[in-house]
């Protein structure tokens, strides 16, 4: 198993099919890095304009015809109320054969922008991208890549370790 340090570093390990990319959810906020530099031909797609925003959507409607090569969307399916709408609309963007990374919390604290709803395992990616075959997928936990979520144990109690799911694709059928 590689061991992957950081999402850049397990991305930069995935066969990501070249051409156009979007990237869902590219506002740079704080010291959020600019994800469309991952890229050579990106478009940034954001709810609220501002650095790293091409376009100004909300991906629980279509994006009207736009087709990319590959999806980027990390850090968003928990801030989408209806994320069912938002991954349909992201496999309709996408051209036969696109990738697709996904990150979304697991065990993760509440953080608001604007709202945080969802935390998300490997079986609810199935069930929201029912057209992709992921060729790669686990937890990250800070920086580290795993299959399996490791538990910590504090005064005699397990817990589950603060952790993402963390999933790479392709789409095989519309």
């Amino acid at each position: 198993m590689r061991k992957y340090c950081g999402i850049d570093d397990f991305l930069s390990e995935q066969p990501v099919t070249r051409g156009r990319a979007l990237v869902v959810g590219s506002k740079c906020y704080g010291e959020k890095p600019d994800r469309r530099k991952l890229y050579e031909n990106a478009v940034g797609l954001d709810l609220f304009e501002g650095e790293g925003v091409d376009i100004v959507h909300d991906l629980e409607t279509p994006l009207d015809g736009e087709l990319f090569d590959h999806v980027d969307c990390c850090s968003v399916l928990e801030h989408v109320k209806r994320p069912w709408l938002l991954c349909e609309n992201i496999e309709a963007a996408m051209r036969p054969g696109a990738t697709i990374l996904i990150m979304v919390p697991f065990v993760w604290r509440v953080h608001n922008y604007p709202g945080d709803y969802w935390r998300m395992s490997m079986q609810a990616l199935d069930v929201l991208f029912p057209n992709i075959e992921w060729t790669e997928r686990g937890y990250m936990m800070g920086d580290r890549f795993r299959k399996v979520i490791q538990s910590i144990e504090t005064n005699g109690h397990k817990y589950l370790q603060r952790s993402e799911t963390v999933a790479f694709g392709h789409l095989v059928s519309k």
